[in-house]
Protein backbone atom coordinates (compact mmCIF):
# COMPACT_ATOMS: atom_id res chain seq x y z
CA UNK A 1 0.00 0.00 0.00
CA UNK A 2 1.43 3.47 -1.10
CA UNK A 3 1.76 6.53 1.34
CA UNK A 4 -0.98 8.54 -0.51
CA UNK A 5 -3.82 5.83 -0.38
CA UNK A 6 -2.82 5.22 3.02
CA UNK A 7 -3.08 9.16 3.62
CA UNK A 8 -6.24 9.03 1.81
CA UNK A 9 -7.76 5.81 4.36
CA UNK A 10 -6.61 7.40 7.26
CA UNK A 11 -8.35 10.95 5.87
CA UNK A 12 -11.52 9.12 4.86
CA UNK A 13 -11.52 7.39 8.54
CA UNK A 14 -11.72 10.69 10.23
CA UNK A 15 -14.30 12.20 8.18
CA UNK A 16 -16.51 9.36 8.69
CA UNK A 17 -16.23 8.93 12.22
CA UNK A 18 -19.00 10.69 14.07
CA UNK A 19 -18.95 14.05 15.52
CA UNK A 20 -17.22 13.98 19.31
CA UNK A 21 -19.42 15.23 22.67
CA UNK A 22 -18.46 18.78 23.50
CA UNK A 23 -15.53 18.03 26.00
CA UNK A 24 -14.16 19.73 29.21
CA UNK A 25 -10.74 19.70 29.82
CA UNK A 26 -10.63 21.16 33.02
CA UNK A 27 -11.75 18.11 34.94
CA UNK A 28 -14.37 19.70 36.87
CA UNK A 29 -12.07 22.56 38.38
CA UNK A 30 -14.07 24.81 40.53
CA UNK A 31 -13.81 28.39 39.18
CA UNK A 32 -12.67 31.83 40.42
CA UNK A 33 -13.99 34.15 42.79
CA UNK A 34 -13.81 37.46 41.15
CA UNK A 35 -16.57 39.37 41.92
CA UNK A 36 -16.80 42.71 40.03
CA UNK A 37 -13.69 41.81 38.29
CA UNK A 38 -14.31 43.83 35.24
CA UNK A 39 -16.23 47.03 36.77
CA UNK A 40 -15.05 50.49 37.27
CA UNK A 41 -16.04 50.78 40.71
CA UNK A 42 -12.57 52.19 42.23
CA UNK A 43 -14.38 51.43 46.17
CA UNK A 44 -14.78 47.84 45.56
CA UNK A 45 -11.78 47.19 43.78
CA UNK A 46 -10.02 48.64 46.90
CA UNK A 47 -12.38 46.79 49.28
CA UNK A 48 -11.30 43.53 46.86
CA UNK A 49 -7.95 44.16 46.99
CA UNK A 50 -7.53 44.49 50.54
CA UNK A 51 -9.70 42.45 51.83
CA UNK A 52 -9.56 39.26 49.77
CA UNK A 53 -6.13 39.30 48.53
CA UNK A 54 -4.41 40.90 51.95
CA UNK A 55 -2.62 43.56 50.25
CA UNK A 56 -2.80 47.09 49.96
CA UNK A 57 -3.17 49.51 47.04
CA UNK A 58 -0.32 51.88 47.18
CA UNK A 59 -0.94 55.31 46.28
CA UNK A 60 0.84 57.20 43.30
CA UNK A 61 3.40 58.99 44.86
CA UNK A 62 4.37 61.33 42.14
CA UNK A 63 0.71 62.85 40.94
CA UNK A 64 0.22 64.07 44.74
CA UNK A 65 0.18 67.67 45.92
CA UNK A 66 3.82 69.13 47.35
CA UNK A 67 2.22 68.60 51.30
CA UNK A 68 1.42 64.92 50.53
CA UNK A 69 4.57 63.83 48.52
CA UNK A 70 6.44 65.82 51.20
CA UNK A 71 4.73 64.22 54.02
CA UNK A 72 4.66 60.64 52.48
CA UNK A 73 7.22 58.25 54.63
CA UNK A 74 7.52 55.05 52.35
CA UNK A 75 10.64 56.84 50.35
CA UNK A 76 12.96 59.72 51.67
CA UNK A 77 13.80 62.87 50.14
CA UNK A 78 16.64 61.58 47.92
CA UNK A 79 14.29 58.51 46.40
CA UNK A 80 11.03 60.59 45.79
CA UNK A 81 13.73 63.34 44.08
CA UNK A 82 15.28 60.41 41.84
CA UNK A 83 11.83 58.57 41.29
CA UNK A 84 10.34 61.93 40.64
CA UNK A 85 13.34 62.32 37.67
CA UNK A 86 12.75 58.76 36.78
CA UNK A 87 9.14 59.48 35.91
CA UNK A 88 9.79 62.68 34.03
CA UNK A 89 11.97 60.46 32.01
CA UNK A 90 9.53 58.29 30.90
CA UNK A 91 6.63 60.88 30.45
CA UNK A 92 9.29 62.85 27.97
CA UNK A 93 9.66 59.54 26.32
CA UNK A 94 6.12 59.30 25.74
CA UNK A 95 5.27 62.78 24.90
CA UNK A 96 8.76 62.44 22.19
CA UNK A 97 6.56 59.05 20.93
CA UNK A 98 3.56 61.39 20.11
CA UNK A 99 5.39 64.11 18.67
CA UNK A 100 7.18 61.79 16.60
CA UNK A 101 4.30 59.80 15.00
CA UNK A 102 2.13 63.10 14.44
CA UNK A 103 5.25 64.59 12.35
CA UNK A 104 5.47 61.49 10.70
CA UNK A 105 1.86 61.29 9.74
CA UNK A 106 2.05 65.18 8.84
CA UNK A 107 4.75 64.34 6.80
CA UNK A 108 3.89 61.40 4.57
CA UNK A 109 0.04 63.24 4.42
CA UNK A 110 0.93 66.46 3.26
CA UNK A 111 -0.55 68.73 5.85
CA UNK A 112 0.45 71.64 6.06
CA UNK A 113 0.37 74.27 8.89
CA UNK A 114 -2.30 76.19 7.61
CA UNK A 115 -4.52 72.79 7.75
CA UNK A 116 -4.44 73.20 11.69
CA UNK A 117 -7.28 74.28 13.89
CA UNK A 118 -7.24 77.67 14.68
CA UNK A 119 -6.65 76.83 18.33
CA UNK A 120 -3.70 74.83 17.29
CA UNK A 121 -0.95 76.92 16.77
CA UNK A 122 -1.86 79.01 20.11
CA UNK A 123 -1.31 75.23 21.90
CA UNK A 124 2.11 74.77 20.35
CA UNK A 125 3.54 78.20 21.48
CA UNK A 126 2.37 77.28 25.08
CA UNK A 127 4.00 74.03 24.89
CA UNK A 128 7.02 75.16 23.49
CA UNK A 129 6.77 78.19 26.44
CA UNK A 130 5.83 75.70 29.12
CA UNK A 131 9.19 73.24 27.74
CA UNK A 132 11.43 76.11 28.40
CA UNK A 133 10.44 76.22 32.05
CA UNK A 134 10.17 72.73 32.36
CA UNK A 135 14.14 72.65 30.90
CA UNK A 136 14.88 75.82 33.23
CA UNK A 137 13.65 73.85 36.33
CA UNK A 138 15.52 70.89 35.50
CA UNK A 139 18.67 72.60 34.93
CA UNK A 140 17.98 74.35 38.60
CA UNK A 141 17.48 70.33 39.82
CA UNK A 142 20.49 69.29 38.59
CA UNK A 143 22.86 72.04 39.84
Amino acid sequence: MSISSKLKEIIDEIINEEELEEASVTSNVAGYETPNAFGSDKKKEKENATNSTGYTIVKELYNQNYPSFKKDETKNSRQKVNGAIKEINRKLFEIERIIGRAAKLKTEDGISSDNYWKSTKPRMTKIAERLMKVSHKLREIAS
